[in-house]
C-alpha cells in the first residue's frame, strides 16, 4: 500500500516512540541502597559502691528551750540585755525592784538574832538547872520546863534561819539571770510592769541553737525496706555524720549532722516514724527554730550496685530498657528494673550485668538486632551540664518501632 509523504513520517515517529518505550521497559532495575551501621556511643556497666540515699521534709528545733520567768512579785524596773542577741548563762537579764525583798531580809535578820538570844539564854538556864537537879535542888518539873525551853529555842533558830535563806532567794530572783546560754528572743513585758502576781511571769526565751536539733518523719515503708536491706547485707550501715540541710533558698548547709534518736513507736495517723538528727550551727548562714529544711539521708552504702546515665534509660509501657551492644556488634534490647537515682544515673536492680556495653549517644538510629558502629562514650560527649543531686532524672520514651 502507498502512503503519502505526511503519512509516512507519522508512522516513523509513532515506531521510534514505541522503540524508546520498550527499551526503557525492558532494562534492568537499580540495586536497593545500603544503610550503613547507626553510629552508637556506648558505656561499660561496672559494678560500685553507691551511697543509699533518703530525702525527707525536717523542721528545725532549738537543741535546749528555756524559759525566762519573773518568780517575785514587784515590777520590773529594768532589762539589761538586747532583744534577738546572744546571751551566756548567769548574764543578768531583768531587774525587779528589791526594797520589800531587802526589807524582808532585814526582819528575817533581826528575828533570827532573837532566836539565836533566846536560845542562848535557854542554854544557860538549863545548864544552872542540871546540877541542881542531881542534888535535888530542884523539882524534876523546874529542870524539865528548862530542858524543853532550850529545845523550843533550838526549833526558833532553825525556823529563823529557814525564813532568813527565804528572804535573801527571794531578794536574789529580783535579779534575774540567764539559766543557759543562747539566743534571746523578744521581751514579752515591758520596763515599769508588775510581774509575778499570781504566777510567775513569762518574760523571755532564750534558745541553745549550737548544736541544734531536726525533727523529721520517714514512713513505715522505707524503714522496712532499711531493715531488710541491713539485715540481708544489701545495705551496709554507715555511722558517723550522714545527714545533710538543704535550706530552703535549695542551698546546702555548710555542716553534716547525724540521726541522733528515732522514736519507738510509729504514728498510727500518719504511718511514719519521727528521728531527730543533731548537728553542729555555728557559722553564717544558721538554722533557727521553726525552718522547714530538706533532710538528705545517707542511710548506707549499697555494695555491687549498677549505676547507668540517665539518658541511656528508655521509658516504655512495661517499665523501662536499655539498648546493649552485642559481641557481634547488634543491638539488643534489654528490659530493667530500675531502683533509685543517685545524680544523672539509674541503679539498675535487674536486666543488666557488669561488662555489658550500655548505648548512651544515638539511641534514636538504632533498632532491635540491627547493626550498629559501637564507640566508647568519653566524658566530653555528654555536652550537657551535670544535673542536681537532688533532682530526679525524667524517664526517656521509648523509640517508636
Amino acid at each position: 500500500m502507498h502512503l503519502s509523504q505526511p503519512a509516512f513520517r507519522h508512522a516513523v515517529l509513532i515506531s521510534v516512540l514505541l522503540s524508546a518505550g520498550l527499551a526503557g521497559c525492558g532494562g534492568d532495575k537499580p540495586a536497593a541502597q545500603v544503610m550503613p551501621p547507626a553510629e552508637v556511643k556506648f558505656i561499660i556497666a561496672e559494678a560500685t559502691t553507691v551511697p543509699v540515699m533518703r530525702e525527707y521534709v525536717g523542721n528545725v528545733v532549738a537543741y535546749r528551750s528555756v524559759q525566762v520567768r519573773a518568780r517575785v512579785e514587784g515590777v520590773l524596773t529594768k532589762r539589761h540585755y538586747t532583744e534577738g542577741t546572744n546571751v551566756k548563762e548567769g548574764q543578768l537579764l531583768y531587774s525587779i525592784d528589791p526594797d520589800n525583798y531587802e526589807a524582808a531580809q532585814r526582819d528575817a535578820q533581826a528575828a533570827l538574832a532573837q532566836a539565836e538570844a533566846n536560845l542562848a539564854n535557854a542554854k544557860a538556864r538549863e545548864g544552872r538547872y542540871a546540877p541542881l537537879a542531881k542534888e535535888d535542888a530542884i523539882s524534876k518539873q523546874d529542870y524539865d520546863d528548862a530542858v524543853t525551853q532550850l529545845r523550843q529555842a533550838e526549833s526558833s533558830v532553825q525556823s529563823a534561819r529557814a525564813q532568813l535563806d527565804r528572804a535573801k532567794l527571794n531578794l536574789g530572783y529580783t535579779q534575774i539571770r540567764a539559766a543557759e546560754t543562747g539566743r534571746i528572743g523578744f521581751s514579752q513585758v515591758p520596763e515599769g510592769a508588775l510581774v509575778g502576781k499570781g504566777e510567775p511571769t513569762l518574760l523571755a526565751t532564750i534558745e541553745k541553737l549550737d548544736p541544734i536539733y531536726v525533727n523529721f518523719t520517714m514512713p513505715d515503708r522505707d524503714a522496712l525496706m532499711l531493715q531488710r536491706a541491713f539485715r540481708s547485707g544489701a545495705i551496709k550501715e554507715q555511722g558517723g555524720e550522714n545527714v545533710r540541710m538543704i535550706l530552703p533558698d535549695g542551698s546546702e548547709f555548710s555542716q553534716a549532722g547525724r540521726i541522733d534518736v528515732a522514736d519507738a513507736q510509729i504514728n498510727r495517723e500518719t504511718g511514719t516514724i519521727t528521728l531527730r538528727a543533731v548537728l553542729p550551727n555555728s557559722g553564717y548562714p544558721s538554722l533557727l527554730p521553726g525552718m522547714f529544711v530538706h533532710v538528705r539521708m545517707t542511710a548506707g552504702q549499697r555494695p555491687g550496685a549498677i549505676v547507668v546515665p540517665q539518658r541511656a534509660v528508655m521509658k516504655t509501657p512495661a517499665g523501662h530498657a536499655v539498648f546493649v551492644v552485642t559481641e557481634d556488634n547488634k543491638a539488643e534490647r534489654r528490659d530493667l528494673v530500675v531502683g533509685e537515682w543517685i545524680n544523672d544515673g539509674w541503679i539498675i536492680e535487674k536486666g543488666l550485668a557488669a561488662g555489658d556495653k550500655v548505648i548512651v549517644d544515638g539511641i534514636q538510629k538504632v533498632q532491635p538486632g540491627g547493626t550498629v558502629k559501637p564507640a566508647p562514650f568519653a566524658a566530653q560527649d555528654k555536652g550537657e551540664p551535670p544535673a542536681k543531686p537532688a533532682t530526679k532524672p525524667a524517664d526517656k520514651p521509648a523509640t517508636e518501632k
